[in-house]
């Protein structure tokens, strides 16, 4: 005789996979396991930062990332690289450290090969590719391929000379613009 019965193991299975992905986000249909990961998600969409550093007033979307950013507030740096003894504040960045130990290029151009480290990196690359510039200078129009070079870009606008030489006072906005100066002035021939 076969029980007809469903056994405590298929009803656990069936009630998992029925709450499975159960909570939809009403903006973009994205689904989740739990409303806690639906209500945090939310948030990417309301641009809601509910949670303020008390150092700083920095606000962020998720209370880990709060968390994570009070240590630099604090020097905590609880991940410890054990090959160099190198510490870090977040886990994935002693996982990318490790890399330069193992030597491990994971992430690879799909155009021309070439492997790097990391996945930011790589996106970086990318846009000698596509020719993507998404930064763009507020004053001129002007748009650049890294934030870096923007920045560097706008002390045009600001005349801003952040390097100095340690010599005569003389002030640069670009510290390629210092080495040269000392370069041509400070070495004898």
């Amino acid at each position: 005789m076969i029980d007809s019965q469903p056994s405590l193991k298929t009803l656990k299975n069936n009630q998992a996979v029925s709450h499975k992905r159960s909570h939809k986000c009403q903006t973009c249909s994205k689904t989740f396991n739990h409303n806690a990961a639906l209500q945090r998600h939310v948030t990417c969409h309301t641009r809601e930062k509910p949670f303020d550093c008390t150092e700083c007033g920095k606000t962020f979307r998720q209370k880990g990332s709060l968390h994570i950013h009070m240590r630099k507030h604090t020097g905590e740096k609880p991940f410890n690289c054990l090959v160099c003894g190198k510490n870090f504040t977040q886990s994935g960045t002693l996982v990318s450290h490790m890399r330069i130990h193992t030597g491990e290029r994971p992430f690879c151009c799909s155009v021309c090969k070439k492997r790097y480290n990391e996945r930011g990196t790589l996106v970086r690359h990318m846009r000698v590719h596509t020719g993507e510039k998404p930064f763009s200078c507020s004053l001129c129009g002007k748009r650049f391929s890294e934030k870096g070079n923007l920045n560097k870009h706008k002390r045009i606008h600001t005349g801003e000379k952040p390097f100095s030489c340690s010599e005569c006072e003389k002030k640069f906005g670009l510290l390629s613009h210092l080495k040269n100066h000392k370069l041509h002035v400070y070495t004898k021939i």
